[in-house]
């Protein structure tokens, strides 16, 4: 007697194209992760250029004797601002166009209004306003503060206020649809 051989069944048995869709979802997952790291890496990396010769120029040919921060304004032209120290202790700005290899501005031992006055400020000028980004600028060769907001009529605007605090004479804005 000729006993005919039952196929196992098993709740472990996954059809081939089944098993081919995963192992094909889980190459493209990790394609577009290994993606997203890079262009992550490569932004970030674009984002800081130059920071360290902005720092190594405002050190060698400036006042400057320690550096606080570095920031990066797009203007006109890319303008690394270095902000620090000389060696009595007072404060200092450097306004540096690094694809000329120039420094732009040096302001030392100056009387500048603080972020948070300057808000404060404004913020009793345009009380129904959304703040956004305060940020240190440079303007038709003038060193100056960018406020971001979005005003009373949907618009987002960029508004200039000298170091002192005064409004300077340059305002944009757009409007959002």
């Amino acid at each position: 007697m000729m006993r005919t051989m039952k196929p196992q069944s098993s709740r472990f048995t996954v059809p081939s194209w089944l098993k081919w869709t995963f192992i094909i979802a889980g190459v493209l997952l990790l394609l577009s992760g290994a993606l997203v790291v890079w262009m992550y890496v490569s932004i970030n990396k674009d984002l800081h250029a130059g920071e360290d010769a902005a720092r190594k120029m405002a050190l060698n040919r400036t006042e400057i004797a320690t550096v606080e921060e570095v920031s990066i304004y797009h203007g006109k032209s890319r303008v690394h601002i270095v902000k620090g120290k000389n060696q009595d202790g007072k404060d200092g700005l450097v306004f540096i166009d690094l694809s000329k290899n120039e420094i732009l501005n040096e302001q030392m031992n100056l009387e500048m209004i603080t972020e948070s006055k300057l808000r404060q400020s404004w913020r009793a000028d345009c009380q129904n306003c959304t703040f956004k980004n305060i940020q240190l600028g440079y303007e038709e060769e003038n060193p100056v503060y960018e406020i971001t907001y979005v005003d009373t009529q949907n618009r987002y605007v960029f508004d200039y206020f000298n170091l002192n605090g005064e409004r300077f004479d340059q305002r944009f804005a757009f409007k959002q649809n």
